[in-house]
C-alpha cells in the first residue's frame, strides 16, 4: 500500500535519502536528470571527445510571455485552494475521496492496511490494481468489500500473491475551490495591494528567475548543440555503475527486498531499466564531457580545499558527522566513485556554469 538541473548531483540524491524523500522523488530520479557521474581511473581527453559549440555570447531569452505570467498566477491561486465535502452523490474517476478502509488476508488484518479518512485520487491512487475500480461508482456513506489479491512480486513476503479483502466506506468526495483573482485576494495573500500591482511583481519576480538561471539555460543549450565524437567507454560504464548503484539502494530503502519487485512498482522491466541506464549513462557523460573540455580550455579548476569546505558543508547540512557522511556513501555506492572525486566533478561543473552564464548574451 500505501532542475533539468545541469549541475548534477548524487550527494543530493544521497542526501535524500538520509532526511526523507517522496516515492514522486524516486520516481523522478528514473529520468536520470538529476544524478552525477564519475571520471575516477580517467583514461581519456575530453577535448578529443566532444566538438564544443560556441559558449560564449549565449542568448538567453529573460523575456516574459503572457502564457508563462498567467501559468505562474493560477500556481498561486491554486495554492491557496480549498477543499470542499460533497457528502452526498457517487464518485467517478478523478475525483479525489475520503474512504475508511480495512484491509484482511485470511480474515486477519495485517501491517499498514487500513487507515481513516484517507484521501485517495480515483484512477491514480497508487494501490493495488483493482482497488480503484471497486471505489469508483461508489455512492457516499456506503460500504463496499474488494476482492482483491496482490501482485506476485508486491515487493513483501508477506503479502506477495496473496488474496485480500478490503471493506471501504466512501466518507465524501472532495471538491477544489480555487479563489478567484482580485484586489482583495491579493492584498490578504501577496505583498500587493492591486491585481495590477501583484501582475508586475510576478512577471519581474520570473524575469530574475530566468535570470538567475541564465547559466544553466546556456550551459544547457552549449550542451545540446554540442557533439559526442565518441564515448569513452569507461566514463560511461562508471555513470552506469553509480546510477545503478543509486536505484538498488533506493528499492532497499522502500522496503523491497527484491530489486525485480521495484522495478514492477516503477513501471519498468529488467530489458527496459537496462536501456534506461545506458541512456541515461550516455546523457550524463555528455554533461561531463562538455563541462570538462570547457574547463580546460578556460582554465577552470578545483582545488583540494574546495572540495574539503563542500564536505564540511555538507556535514553541517546534513547533522551529521564526516564519518557518518562517508559511511553512508559508502553504502550507497561503494567504490564506484569517492566522495572527492564527486566533488571535484560537481564544482567543474558548477564553475563551468557560472562561467557560461556570465558570457552569456541577456534578452530582456
Amino acid at each position: 500500500m500505501k532542475k533539468r538541473a545541469v549541475v548534477v548531483s548524487v550527494l543530493l540524491s544521497a542526501s535524500l535519502l538520509l532526511t526523507g524523500c517522496s516515492w514522486s522523488d524516486v520516481a523522478a530520479k528514473f529520468t536520470g536528470a538529476d544524478t552525477g557521474s564519475s571520471s575516477s581511473g580517467k583514461n581519456y581527453v575530453a577535448e578529443d571527445c566532444v566538438t564544443l559549440a560556441e559558449y560564449k555570447g549565449v542568448e538567453v531569452d529573460c523575456t516574459v510571455a503572457d502564457d508563462e505570467l498567467q501559468s505562474e498566477i493560477d500556481s498561486t491561486l491554486s495554492s491557496h485552494s480549498t477543499q470542499n465535502k460533497i457528502e452526498k452523490g457517487t464518485c467517478k474517476k478523478g475525483d479525489t475521496v475520503s474512504i475508511d478502509f480495512v484491509g484482511k488476508i485470511d480474515g486477519k488484518e495485517f501491517d499498514n492496511g487500513s487507515a481513516e479518512d484517507y484521501s485517495i485520487t480515483l484512477g491514480n491512487s497508487g494501490f493495488i490494481d483493482g482497488f480503484d475500480d471497486g471505489v469508483i461508482g461508489m455512492k457516499v456513506g456506503k460500504t463496499k468489500d474488494l476482492k482483491l489479491r496482490f501482485p506476485d512480486d508486491y515487493g513483501k513476503e508477506e503479502l506477495n500473491g496473496k488474496d485480500v479483502v478490503f471493506t471501504v466506506k466512501l466518507n465524501y468526495i472532495s471538491e477544489t475551490v480555487i479563489p478567484e483573482l482580485n484586489d482583495e485576494f491579493v492584498a490578504n495573500n501577496t505583498d500587493n495591494k492591486t491585481v495590477d500591482e501583484f501582475k508586475t511583481a510576478t512577471r519581474e519576480s520570473i524575469a530574475k528567475e530566468k535570470k538567475d538561471k541564465a547559466g544553466e539555460t546556456a550551459f544547457g543549450k552549449v550542451e545540446e548543440n554540442s557533439e559526442v565524437k565518441t564515448y569513452p567507454e569507461s566514463l560511461v560504464s562508471m555513470c552506469s555503475s553509480q546510477l545503478d548503484a543509486y536505484y538498488k539502494y533506493m528499492s532497499t530503502q522502500y522496503g523491497f527486498e527484491d530489486f525485480n519487485a521495484f522495478l514492477t512498482q516503477m513501471q519498468m522491466t529488467e530489458e527496459s531499466y537496462k536501456q534506461m541506464l545506458d541512456q541515461s549513462a550516455q546523457s550524463i557523460a555528455k554533461t561531463q564531457l562538455v563541462a570538462e573540455a570547457i574547463a580546460v580550455k578556460e582554465g577552470i579548476t578545483i582545488s583540494d580545499e574546495e572540495i574539503k569546505e563542500q564536505i564540511t558543508n555538507a556535514v553541517s547540512q546534513g547533522q551529521q558527522t564526516e564519518e557518518d557522511l562517508r559511511k553512508s556513501f559508502q553504502e550507497l555506492y561503494g567504490d564506484v566513485i569517492t566522495i572527492e572525486e564527486y566533488y571535484r566533478i560537481t564544482l567543474t561543473t558548477n564553475k563551468v556554469v557560472d562561467f557560461v552564464g556570465e558570457n552569456a548574451k541577456i534578452i530582456e
